[in-house]
């Protein structure tokens, strides 16, 4: 089957419009089929994967999705249900949770677009929440209420999408630290129901909120969700303990034991207080009662390359 290697940029991701460096690159890879799309607004880098994977049904498409965490997400949305296609990140927005939790890759390797453009195809979970799908978490709690007050300081200057969320974790401690809602993993009624929690994260990706690692043990191929959950705590109590969640400790040190609980499932249903706000993949949406699901081998992801290649590197043109 031929291949086509499509380009698809946001120009507004990161500190830079790279996309003149990368249709550059791109174009100087010697490849044949080779295109570049630049998206104009939100959603266009959906429509424009999927108007390439349905018009060309006899090609196998590799796209690279050139922006941060949103702008893989929109392709993935677009394209997941077809067959003929395979979709990479090239990291070049502030965020980028996603790609990090391939750790056997330095997130640099995805900047080299020899190396993606050469690199092998393996298929992934993604994430069902209420007909939006995700491919890194699903949240509710203090940590959805984090990420929808986030766009409340991405703009300021010099403030990037690890620092905003940083800032918002702070700015939420004094008003959103306890939050009503029960949980049933496959059927199953979690501990601390009944109770208030502080949060729950459903993790295909280990990461997400500009590099927390929030389910340190999700695998996106074991066709399981990591489901973490946090029982209501002081500030003093959450202040003492958030690095550990930063890191990814928090399932493993035991000072975070009496309030932290994991478990993996195939399915978490949420009854909810009234309609609560939920954040897939960092979007939030207003929901009542939903139900998280995931995708077993939904959609092939394109990782580098292990030969080393370095004249086709974005990282000095991200660095300039």
């Amino acid at each position: 089957m031929e291949t086509i290697h499509l380009f698809i940029v946001n120009p507004v991701a990161g500190k830079k419009d790279m996309s003149g460096d990368i249709s550059r690159k791109a174009q100087n890879l010697g490849i044949e089929n080779c295109f570049i799309e630049i998206t104009k607004g939100k959603s266009d880098a959906s429509s424009l994967a999927e108007k390439w994977v349905k018009e060309n049904p006899d090609k196998f498409i590799r796209i690279y999705a050139c922006g941060g965490d949103g702008t893989i997400n929109e392709v993935i949305n677009g394209v997941y249900k077809y067959k003929n296609c395979a979709v990479g990140g090239i990291p070049i927005g502030t965020g980028n949770d996603f790609l990090r939790t391939f750790e056997e890759f330095p997130l640099n390797d995805f900047l080299n677009l020899e190396k993606m453009t050469k690199g092998i195809e393996k298929s992934i979970d993604l994430i069902s929440c209420e007909g939006h799908i995700g491919m890194n978490e699903v949240s509710v709690g203090y940590d959805c209420a984090v990420a929808k007050n986030v766009v409340k300081f991405k703009d300021i200057p010099f403030v990037g999408g690890s620092l905003a969320y940083k800032i918002s974790l702070v700015y939420c401690l004094f008003s959103k630290m306890k939050h009503r809602f029960n949980l049933f993993a496959d059927g199953k009624p979690m501990g601390n129901n009944g109770n208030d929690y502080l949060l729950a994260v459903f993790g295909n990706g280990k990461y997400y909120g500009g590099g927390i690692k929030g389910a340190p043990s999700a695998d996106p191929y074991d066709g399981l969700l990591d489901l973490v959950y946090i029982q209501k705590v002081s500030v003093l109590r959450f202040l003492s303990l958030v690095s550990q969640f930063i890191k990814g400790n928090h399932l493993s040190d035991k000072r975070c034991e009496p309030y932290v609980k994991n478990c993996r499932c195939k399915r978490i249903e949420i009854e909810t207080n009234g309609f609560a706000d939920i954040s897939v993949d960092g979007e939030i949406y207003s929901m009542l009662n939903p139900t998280v699901e995931i995708i077993e081998n939904a959609i092939k992801i394109i990782l580098p390359c292990e030969k080393d290649m370095t004249n086709t590197n974005l990282f000095s043109e991200l660095k300039a």
